[in-house]
């Protein structure tokens, strides 16, 4: 009997130590606004989407009925990412459940990841969600909300849910159909729906919570290391003296950028005039001339060589991306022309650029050996770096189609080189072309509805959220050179092409935040780091069986 009963109270401090780590979970869900296709129409409707966080290893589940696109997949696993990032939270220890609930037909895509993150942001936050607000929207890097279709659709719908705020983009006040304009505030408010536009997942997690995020983060300031390597850069890429009119304009300006500090615009416009200057001297070449320097040029880009450099900071591994982007770039067009057979203009502008892509390979090289926060890369977390990323990009790509079916064609050429690149094991070059077609992708469906007087406002949303992003990495002494440079880039376009810099602004946010793929701190996927608060649980589990052992403890007989 005395057995028996040592059994029980065993078995009960074991099934309490199994319960206790569940307590830790955590669960909260939201109405989703979607479309649903009837008959070739598009009707707006509400689903369920619910997030359920439980002690794991950092992994993103979904259980969707009916089955959604790969599309809407890949946004919530961005949406887990962003929302981690963005709140600067380990969330490597933790498993996320997202459930989707609707009706057969609707259109699955990515204009659920705005959601989905503000879900993620709040359990890890701790914040309790408003159930009467709903939002509609992408999520980008930097915790940016992109546009989405079928908005107006989709107001109708959360008027009939008993919806009273929903969120938009910033910028997408105005719907456009056709012919047809409407303004959405007005037109929700004849629904009884306020209408409030958001640019980041800062503002939107401040409207579902009632609580602003306040952010302890130091504000961002020039890395002076990377400063004095890039004005290096600058001083190797300008040394040589125009040649042409258009040549001396292009220095002209880049000595401006010089003069106030901005090293990697002045680097890009001497690499214009540069070019300029080749192609000068090409004039006038004799065809056995030509193949000369040709061959010669072939030779010195396979002995520029950026696998003798170990990759040991998330510079090093940027510095790898732009040296073998232009030492391949050079490669393509050098091969391209030893299948000419005579010297053109066009054989001379090509010839030109791929001697200037060599030069500019060599310059860049510099950033090689920077000091700063190492990283771990291994085969595998490059290779998870590259699938992610060419997962999110394809999904970009793909939505940005059904609205846009003409464009992205480079974009389409650009993925399609990363998955090959992918299939090499070429992992790095893979994740740079794969990071390189979203931001491209991503700059579309950012104007894509938005008033076009408001362009301004959108690429300086996108560089306060690289300035943020660029703070946090300093902070934890990285330097991602890619994003230095082309948030510096942006900003200098910002006046003469605002489309360009819409999308150097693009490209920065993108290649700043790379070090999440490869923090030492990454917890594995089999092993699981447990949480001062499930240690915690534990040690009450233990004591309080310890206490109901105790308390049915038999007393011993008297012999």
């Amino acid at each position: 009997l005395y057995k028996d009963k040592c059994m029980k109270r065993a078995l009960l401090l074991f099934l309490l130590l199994l319960v206790i780590p569940t307590v830790s979970a955590a669960e909260a869900h939201v109405k989703l606004l979607a479309l649903l296709e009837e008959n070739g129409n598009s009707t707006g409707i509400l689903a369920d989407l619910s997030l359920e966080t439980q002690p794991g290893s950092g992994r993103v589940f979904l259980d969707t009925f009916p089955l959604t696109k790969v599309a809407t997949q890949v946004s919530l696993r961005l949406a887990q990412q962003v929302a981690c990032t963005e709140l600067d939270k380990e969330c490597g220890s933790t498993d996320f459940f997202y459930t989707i609930r609707a009706s057969p037909g609707i259109v699955g895509g990515p204009s659920a990841g705005s959601s989905a993150a503000v879900l993620a942001a709040a359990l890890i936050s701790e914040r309790e969600l408003n159930e009467s607000v709903a939002m509609t929207g992408t999520i980008n890097s930097g915790g940016l909300i992109g546009p989405v279709g079928g908005t107006k659709n989709k107001l109708e719908a959360a008027s009939k849910g008993g919806i009273t705020k929903v969120l938009i983009p910033a910028g997408t006040s105005v719907y456009t159909d056709g012919n047809e304009s409407t303004d959405l505030i007005a037109f929700g408010a004849t629904l009884g729906v306020e209408i409030i536009e958001v640019a980041t997942l800062d503002e939107a997690l401040a409207h579902f919570t009632n609580k602003p995020v306040v952010r302890d983060e130091a504000p961002f300031v020039m890395d002076q290391t990377y400063s004095a390597t890039m004005q290096k850069v600058a001083n190797e890429l300008c040394g040589e003296q125009p040649l042409t009119p258009r040549a001396e304009n292009f220095t002209s300006i880049s000595d401006t950028y010089a003069a106030q500090g901005e090293y990697y615009s002045a680097a890009s416009y001497c690499f214009r005039a540069n070019l300029e200057n080749t192609e000068h001297s090409l004039q006038g070449i004799s065809f056995d001339a030509f193949q000369e320097r040709l061959a010669r040029e072939l030779q010195d880009s396979f002995a520029l060589n950026a696998e003798e450099h170990p990759l040991v900071t998330i510079t090093d591994l940027q510095t790898y991306m732009l040296v073998k982007e232009r030492i391949g770039e050079a490669q393509d067009a050098l091969t391209k022309l030893t299948k000419e057979t005579s010297v053109t203009t066009e054989n001379t502008r090509e010839l030109a650029y791929a001697i200037e892509r060599l030069n500019s390979a060599r310059a860049w090289g510099t950033f090689f050996g920077t000091p700063g926060s190492k990283a771990t890369f291994t085969n595998e977390s490059l290779r998870t770096s590259c699938e992610e990323k060419l997962g999110e990009a394809e999904e970009r790509y793909n939505y940005v189609q059904t609205v846009y079916p003409e464009g992205l064609q480079q974009t389409r050429k650009t993925l399609n080189h990363a998955e090959a690149q992918a299939k090499e094991g070429q992992y790095i070059i893979c994740l740079h072309e794969a990071a390189k077609a979203k931001s491209e992708a991503d700059s579309v469906l950012s104007v894509l509805g938005v008033e076009e007087n408001r362009t301004d406002e959108i690429i300086s949303v996108k560089l306060a959220a690289t300035q943020r992003a660029l703070a946090r990495a300093q902070a934890k002494q990285i330097f991602p050179i890619i994003g230095y440079s082309y948030y510096e880039y942006a900003k200098a376009l910002q006046t003469e092409d605002k489309y360009s810099a819409l999308l150097f602004a693009e490209y920065a946010n993108e290649l700043s935040t790379l070090d999440v793929y490869f923090a030492e701190s990454r917890p594995s996927l089999l092993v699981r780091v447990p949480l001062l608060s499930d240690i915690l649980l534990v040690v009450g589990g233990i004591a309080l069986g310890w206490i109901l052992a105790s308390l049915f403890r038999p007393k011993k007989r008297k012999r």
